[in-house]
């Protein structure tokens, strides 16, 4: 625990020092090239997107605690499911049934999001990324999955839609990558103010010999959706 938060500090503390090119917008070539994302609110609004988990993340004491949402889509290949990697199989393999660890795949493109209106909290998403750091094991996502980590005012989400067949593989992820990748986004889109960004994208669009269709971790703000 000791080593992690260690490991935190350190993280936060370059993201804080290091110089930003946030205020340079992104190109329209940037954007076109990364697929829509979904909010939380339009998932649980799609008849389509069904819940299939929910829990806190990191310590459940926490004074500000980050919490997970896994939403499917019905349209995936049947027997797709989210599990942890010692959970049982699908009954219909994917490809095999090969698992992909995209842990170490860099983003293909970035991306910030422009916009006027108030973006995510620093602070709130610095709490993601430290229930993130000391989190061990890995997300494990079939097609169809949506995975919302939100806290506060900030939400990152990982999706992993339905693609053509020689795209659907499953992904394992560690969550301690996925706040790497928030703390790239944040210090491209966030660090200042002139940006105008109210978030931003990695889209991963390849790894090794692999390829993958709409592959995406977008950094947004979190919009109650019982609000």
């Amino acid at each position: 625990m000791f080593l992690r938060s260690v490991y935190l500090a350190i993280a936060l503390l370059a993201f804080a020092s290091t110089p930003s090119n946030a205020d340079s917008p992104s190109s329209p070539e940037d954007l076109e090239e990364l697929p829509t994302t979904l909010s939380l609110t339009s998932a649980m609004q799609d008849p389509s997107m069904h819940l299939v988990k929910d829990y806190i993340l990191g310590d459940p004491a926490a004074q500000q605690k980050t919490y997970v949402k896994v939403f499917q889509s019905n349209t995936k290949p049947s027997g797709s499911t989210l599990a942890k990697r010692d959970s049982s199989p699908p009954t219909t393999p994917l490809n095999g049934g090969k698992h992909i660890d995209l842990t170490p795949a860099p983003c293909t493109s970035k991306a910030c999001y422009p916009g006027s209106f108030a973006g995510p909290h620093k602070t709130d998403c610095d709490v993601i990324v430290a229930a993130q750091f000391n989190s061990t094991g890995l997300l494990t996502a079939f097609p169809g999955t949506w995975v919302f980590v939100h806290s506060g005012t900030c939400v990152v989400v990982f999706q992993h839609p339905v693609g053509k067949p020689e795209y659907n593989y499953i992904l394992d992820y560690k969550w301690s990558s996925l706040g790497n990748i928030m703390l790239e986004l944040m210090k491209k889109c966030m660090s200042k103010p002139s940006a105008q960004s109210i978030g931003g994208a990695c889209k991963i669009k390849r790894y090794q010999e692999f390829k993958f269709q709409n592959v995406l971790i977008s950094l947004q703000t979190y919009i109650d959706p019982t609000q």
